[in-house]
Formats: C-alpha cells, structure tokens, sequence
C-alpha cells in the first residue's frame, strides 16, 4: 500500500548521509564550491523525484478511488450522484459520501503529502496541490490533472528550486475494472470484467471472389493442403493436391467451378492468400467466414469480441457515467456486445429483437435489432450500427 512512497523516502534519507560523507571527503582537498555542487545537484535530484513521485501518487490514488467506487455501486446497487465528484472526495479525504473507505487508507492525495513532510532531513521542503480534476481521456483511461507547487531548499540556503502550479496529466487505466452498467441492470445477477478488444475492427471483407464462388461457412485458417481437418477452411493458390472433403471451405486464386468438389468455395482473386495471410498476421484472429451472397471472405473479429466479452470504443457511456448508472452516449465513451447465453446461463430472461449493445439493451426503449450473417442468430443490430461496424453486407434487416 505504500510502495509509491518508498522512491522519495529514500532519497530524503539517503541525501545527508551524502552530503556529510561529500562534504568531509572533499572539503579537505578542493575547497567548498565542490560541497555547494553536490548541494545543488542534491536539492535538485529531490526535486524531481517528488515530482515524479506525485505522478505515481496520483496512479495509485486514482486507481483506488476507481475501485473504491465501482464497489460502492456494484454491493449496493445504486449508482453514483457525481462520480468525477466523488472520485475527487475519494482521493483528496480518503471518503465516500463522507464515510471512511479502507482501500483509500494512506493512499490520498494528502497522505503522500503528511507523509513527505514528515521526514526529518536538512532540507526545507513545501509540498502542495491544488486543482484536482478527473475526467475520461478516452474509452479505456481515466486522466487525472492537478497543480503542483513544489520547493526545495537546503538549511545553508546554498541552493533552491521552486515550481509553482506545474500542472501535471497523467492516465490511469481501466483494464480489469468491472463494468457497474451490468450488476445494476441485472439486480447484481451478472457482472463484467472491462477488457479492450485488441482489433481496430469489427468487420472486414478481405477476399472478393468471382461470380462462380458459392456458399456459406465459416472456420479457422489453414494454408496446408495435407492438413486434413474437417473444421478449417484451406486457402491455396491452386486445387493441385487438394483433397476437398478435408476441410469445411476452400478459398483458391484459381478461376475453377469447384461446385462438383464442395460446397462452399470462393474462388478466382489472385491476391486471396496474400490478403487473408496479412489478416491473420495483423490481428491474430485465424477464422474467417466465406459468405455465399457477397461471394466474398470475410474477417469478424467481431465473433471473438462477443464471445469474450470485450470492449472498445463507441458511443455508449464512458465509465464515469456507468458509475453514475448513465446509458446515454457521452464523449469518449465505450460499448460492449451483449452474449445471449451468457444471460440465459444466469436465468436472465432474452430481449429476443433488442440490438445487442449493451447500453441499447439494457436501455427501457425498444431498439429493434436484424440478424447479421456470419454471427450467431441470436445478435442483433440495426442498419446504423451496421454501417459502423462494416457489417451492412451481410445485415439482413
């Protein structure tokens, strides 16, 4: 709980002995404008490491407030008034709603200061702060700013430094933290842990294929022809070799009626390997969907992002208005898919045609929702989330 102070405290302690061991050694051979060198370079040095330290300070008080107040919301089932108001009580008093919180203990704003101040040195130090804000920088981290006024002195007054409101910024990251919006939506049946989605996209067509490419399927990639697995669809350049019943789709370069061989093929794009080889390299997803009215390969690593419950960047609440219980769209705000199954699995009962964002879900309005080829029948959108997410080629509303 205390490590953020550790760096500063043992640069107040450390920098008399130095001084005492500097001065002694070589006041005896080079006079003292050495001793007032190593002074200055010592005030100096723990200037900036206060400074520093105060970045950390704001971190770690910052990520405890975080979590201080998504546990108020999710145990008690009520959202926050204000929650850039709260955070700040949380960090500056180490309270919430004027009532002590145990993970603040020794990690305000104020204690890193009490703490500072406390350590006996021959150095005159003055800590303050002043204009504490937060607010969302974007979908996956909170910015904390404030003024800080700092000065350093030795006894002697050989040397000084002294900032006064050095505004510092600096971020603090919701990776891991649990989403409010789902316990309060679900009465505390159903939470969510906050993790990004590691893909700039929800949906991509890679391969366009020729007028002779038929049906639908989806699987995961393989470029061997000798690897014999009825789940995988094989890109190849050519059908020399190629045992068809292996594999659940073929995509080949080559201009062929495969039609007597399988049934789900994309042929005739001389570039397919190269460009469903770069998808897969780029985003580590390795499925791909071969759909028979586009006749065109498609990358969704949108499938994993409901499968895994991700999230990314939208327009639905950022986490400060979630912990106010808020799904109106806010700036910087972010979304996520809702998993059918995974309500089911907890006995929630299905909105069967609402779209599947969970704001628009757990919303009292209708948003009637169409399936999407290539996606579980169960997920749904409407043609505006559609065109967002590249996915109107295959909307069936």
């Amino acid at each position: 709980m205390r490590g953020q102070f550790y760096s500063v405290t043992a640069v107040l302690i450390a920098i008399p002995i130095i001084l005492f061991v500097s001065f002694y050694m070589l006041s005896q051979t080079r006079g003292p404008n050495i001793y007032e060198r190593i002074v200055s370079d010592q005030v100096h040095q723990l200037g900036r490491s206060l400074e520093n330290d105060f970045e950390k300070a704001l971190v770690t008080s910052c990520k405890r407030g975080l979590i201080s107040a998504g546990d108020r919301v999710i145990l008690n089932g009520t959202p926050l008034d204000d929650s850039v108001f709260r955070l700040k009580e949380l960090m500056e008093n180490g309270t919430l709603y004027g009532g002590e919180v145990i993970l603040m203990f020794n990690n305000t704003l104020g204690n890193w200061t009490q703490r500072i101040l406390s350590i006996p040195t021959n150095f005159q130090v003055k800590l303050e702060y002043s204009d504490l804000d937060v607010d969302a920088y974007d979908h996956r981290n909170i910015e904390v700013t404030a003024n800080f006024n700092i000065s350093v002195s030795d006894e002697m007054n050989i040397a000084r430094i002294e900032k006064e409101n050095v505004n510092y910024e600096t971020l603090v990251s919701l990776d891991n933290m649990e989403d409010p919006i789902f316990p309060l939506k679900t009465n505390g049946v159903l939470t969510r842990i906050m993790r990004f989605s590691p893909f700039s996209y929800r949906a991509k067509k890679i391969v366009k294929g020729s007028l002779n490419s038929k049906g639908s399927c989806s699987g995961n990639v393989t470029f061997e022809k000798t690897e014999c697995d009825s789940t995988k669809i094989l890109v190849t350049q050519n059908t020399t070799g190629v045992n068809f019943g292996c594999y659940e789709g073929v995509v080949v370069e080559e201009s062929v009626d495969l039609s007597g061989d399988t049934n789900c093929y994309v042929t005739g794009n001389g570039s397919s390997v190269s460009l469903v080889s770069t998808a897969m390299t780029e985003t580590g997803y390795q499925r791909i969907y071969l759909d028979n009215e586009t006749r065109s390969v498609w990358h969704l690593p949108i499938e994993l992002e409901l499968d895994k419950g991700y999230y990314f960047q939208g327009e639905g609440p950022n986490y400060l208005k979630r912990l106010e219980g808020s799904l109106e769209g806010s700036q910087n705000g972010m979304e996520s898919l809702i998993n059918a199954p995974e309500l089911e699995s907890v006995s929630i009962p299905i909105k069967e045609n609402q779209v599947s964002l969970d704001y628009l879900y757990f919303s009292s309005q209708d948003y009637i929702g169409y399936e999407v080829r290539g996606l579980p029948d169960w997920f749904k959108i409407n043609q505006t989330i559609a065109n967002r997410y590249n996915l109107n080629e295959l909307f069936e509303g």
